[in-house]
């Protein structure tokens, strides 16, 4: 694998597969550059794709939040284990606003859960809290995942959070993917994904909702231009109730040719609206709606 420190921008890494960008270096969003967020965004119109890219992050959701500490906690658990810290009891008091810290003549709760925060946020030494509620889902989570018979060999002995970089062949767009998993011996990718139902055909909806085979699509697009094998792309999917059941899936090629006829359809947009410099929204017509199929049923 290459590796290259002291850099700015992922241009600054030459074609290969890397272990040394961080999180917050690859997740910056800069025009041109693109992963499956990118292709998400332009699946529904190139404005929002280009909204998306200039728009400054906001605060992490709950869900986002849930999602990374458990990816640390299957991929990584000792990084999990330094970085992150279970709250014993629920706290007595909500974290302060900005503006309650502010307030020129605050509450005494608001006093009160200043010097509590304060308090706790020394204690905790840069460590990030998981509330009572999600540290139990997240050990329920990933002990189910380490004693299913194919899933818990898989997060072994390879690499968590590899980044490939790459220019796309057909459009020369520089791109970008970041592996939850990679095996580089046995030339597998893992990605690890949270569920409400990881049976046979509820996931399938969700590869269709979320996208997951132009995801596909666009991490074989990276092992074919850095000259890597990829024998199989793999999802884990575990359920996010008890008993936190687990299922391994992989698409089919029916699901893989659809994959990169959209990626390809994305990539061919954005390439256009970077010569022309115009970014469409919806076509500027009335459009006639049909009602869903379900909402005709009674």
């Amino acid at each position: 694998m290459n590796t290259l420190t002291d850099t700015h921008t992922i241009a600054d890494f030459e074609t290969g597969i890397h272990t040394d960008i961080s999180a917050e270096l690859y997740h910056q969003r800069v025009l041109g550059l693109v992963n499956k967020g990118a292709l998400d965004q332009l699946a529904r119109t190139p404005a929002h794709y280009r909204a998306w890219v200039d728009q400054v992050d906001g605060e992490e959701t709950p869900a986002l939040a849930f999602g990374r500490a458990l990816h640390c906690a299957v991929l990584e658990p000792e990084l999990f284990a330094t970085s992150y810290v279970a709250a014993a009891t629920e706290h007595p008091y909500r974290r302060p606003t900005p503006l309650q810290r502010n307030a020129k003549k605050p509450s005494q709760e608001t006093v009160d859960a200043i010097r509590y925060w304060d308090d706790w946020n020394t204690r905790m030494a840069g460590k990030t809290e998981v509330s009572v509620d999600d540290a139990a889902k997240i050990r329920g989570m990933q002990r189910a995942i380490s004693e299913h018979p194919i899933a818990g060999k898989l997060f072994q002995g390879g690499v968590a959070e590899a980044t490939a970089v790459w220019n796309d062949p057909r459009s020369g767009l520089l791109c970008k993917a970041r592996m939850d998993y990679y095996l580089a011996a046995s030339g597998l990718v893992v990605d690890l994904k949270s569920t409400d139902d990881a049976s046979d055909a509820a996931f399938a909806r969700s590869v269709a909702n979320y996208r997951y085979h132009v995801q596909h699509a666009h991490y074989a697009s990276a092992f074919a231009a850095t000259g890597n094998e990829l024998r199989a792309f793999l999802f884990i999917a575990v359920e996010k109730e008890a008993p936190y059941c687990v299922a391994v899936h992989c698409i089919d090629a029916e699901a893989e040719a659809r994959g990169i006829e959209l990626r390809d359809h994305a990539m061919d947009t954005l390439a256009d609206c970077l010569r022309t410099d115009t970014w469409p929204a919806y076509e500027p017509r009335i459009h006639r709606l049909s009602l869903p199929v379900w909402a005709l049923r009674d």
